[in-house]
């Protein structure tokens, strides 16, 4: 059910952005929103607040994992993402402007806020409370993106005045504190839960959880498994039932949603169904699946495809990890019903039509139940940001790698792989003994659980691993049915991929940045 505040909500951030969005706010003057007139009520103060949350699902987003051995995007446009996976990126590439852009825009109307709402005359101070915790969770959420991102960025955290515009770089490992630090401050002004009508602001949960992200990200392995444990205690949050539900816009207030970017169809839509839909959805088959991301779903007796009995290659979607077929359409699928056929001759799905996809595969997880209209108003599917399978997985890869290995780790495990839908076979101590064994679970778990969110690329890059799965061939669909593409050994061959673990394990800072920051210097190698 969608409740009319929530509708006001959006509203109110598109109102509030087509008044006070025109501006580059990577640098804010002092001047933007802080004027005389604005900040003269509580509605003044819940307005910029609600305007901070726009930025959660910018559209560049929804491409970070095809700069990982996921995903793959044909073209380069709405951002150059496939420069990044082959390695020819450049600082000036449009990627790396448009995430630093967006992430220091969110950062700007974060402090915008709590530069001025003690302005707002007689606001309750519980009410003051929170929406400073939403504001400052959403800035640290934004140094969380970046500093994974770029490493080093700068810290801001009031709105610059002109002589301060060129700012050096602040150590990754002190915008890591700050982050923690704020998180930590913010969590007990901020409520449990809220009314169905407000639902979507920020949460203790979710300011816990994140804290809990950024020590796991960044190896505080004992605080990590604290954190999440204090999420895990709240019993505000569990697994849901149905996994596909979460993503397609039927379930946008599941008790698994921590944070999420939310989209109304007509008031505030997304193009998301557009890059990832398959032509016959109106979709331009842009962001699609690769062979790595298949191979790495278990077997239904819970062993990988390389070692378990009940694969087999000449029919290699059989008994195998059912969140295998509710992420990725395999040929066959029907999805909104629609048969999506990619081994069909003629079909506009198949290989080498124009818009199909260049892998064989397509990405069912996303794809909403309805679309309505053209490309711009094709999808009201909600982007996740936190889930509580992550503080799950959280909590075991944290206690795995601090060695208290307990049974906790192995519960916690399981209730994400054996949620009702997937059902997959537990880890025990007879199946995963030691620190090994459930190092290489919990990642591959990781891997297959959260396809399409931006996990997988802060992943690849903290277990050091981008190395090795990012250079070489990115391969498609074992292709036995069109001799007229080309392919390598049968499989598609989508590209050939490079990458620098002397360079590529950040991202550079944008050229124009550098050109007009006369403090800041490139990352290495770039």
């Amino acid at each position: 059910m969608i409740h009319k505040s929530y509708i006001k909500i959006l509203t109110a951030a598109i109102l509030f952005c087509m008044a006070g969005c025109s501006k580059d706010l990577d640098r804010q003057p002092l001047d933007n929103l802080g004027n005389t007139t604005y900040w003269s009520s509580q509605e003044d103060a819940e307005r910029a607040v609600t305007e901070i949350y726009r930025y959660l699902g910018s559209n560049e987003r929804f491409f970070i994992s095809c700069a990982t051995d996921d995903s793959y995007s044909w073209s380069n446009w709405p951002v150059d993402i496939q420069f990044v996976a082959n390695g020819s990126a450049t600082p000036g590439t449009g990627t790396f402007g448009n995430f630093w852009k967006n992430l220091y825009q969110q950062v700007a109307r974060a402090n915008d806020v709590t530069d001025n709402i003690d302005r707002v005359p007689n606001l309750d101070p519980a009410i003051k409370a929170r929406l400073l915790g939403e504001a400052r969770f959403l800035r640290a959420y934004a140094y969380q993106q970046l500093t994974g991102l770029f490493g080093d960025v700068p810290l801001i955290t009031h709105i610059q005045a002109p002589e301060e515009f060129d700012i050096e770089k602040t150590p990754k490992a002190e915008v890591v504190q700050f982050i923690l630090d704020e998180l930590s401050a913010i969590s007990n002004d901020l409520p449990e839960t809220y009314a169905a009508s407000e639902y979507g602001r920020i949460t203790k949960g979710a300011a816990l959880a994140l804290k809990a992200r950024v020590e796991l990200y960044n190896e505080r392995w004992q605080e990590a498994a604290e954190t999440a444990k204090q999420v895990m205690d709240l019993s505000v949050y569990q697994i849901d039932n149905n996994y596909l539900s979460l993503f397609n816009g039927d379930n946008k207030q599941s008790r698994e949603i921590i944070v999420s970017a939310q989209y109304l169809p007509n008031v505030y839509p997304n193009p998301n169904a557009t890059w990832i839909g398959a032509p016959s959805l109106a979709g331009w088959g842009q962001i699609v699946p690769l062979k790595s991301l298949v191979d790495a779903y278990e077997c239904v007796d819970g062993l990988p495809i390389d070692e378990s009995p009940l694969y087999d290659a000449n029919r290699p979607f059989a008994n195998r990890d059912p969140r295998l077929t509710l992420t990725i359409v395999v040929p066959g699928t029907q999805v909104n019903n629609t048969v999506i056929d990619i081994t069909k001759r003629g079909s506009p799905d198949a290989l080498g039509q124009s818009n199909a996809s260049f892998s064989g595969y397509y990405y069912k997880k996303y794809v909403p139940t309805t679309i309505s209209g053209g490309w711009e108003t094709s999808s009201a599917a909600d982007v996740m940001i936190l889930r509580y399978a992550e503080v799950l997985l959280t909590y075991a890869e944290a206690k795995i790698e601090s060695g208290q290995i307990d049974q906790s780790v192995y519960d916690a495990i399981n209730q994400v792989r054996q949620r009702n839908g997937v059902n997959m076979p537990a880890a025990t101590t007879a199946t995963h003994p030691d620190q090994n064994a459930l190092r290489e679970l919990v990642r591959r778990e990781r891997h297959v659980e959260f396809p399409v969110e931006d996990n997988r690329l802060f992943d690849i890059r903290r277990w050091r691993i981008a190395e090795q799965v990012m250079p070489g061939r990115a391969l498609g669909i074992f292709n036995n049915f069109d001799s007229s593409r080309s392919d390598y050994n049968n499989y598609v061959l989508v590209e050939t991929r490079n990458f620098n673990p002397s360079r590529d394990y950040l991202w550079p800072i944008p050229a124009n940045e550098i050109s007009l920051n006369s403090g800041i210097t490139q990352n290495p190698g770039w």
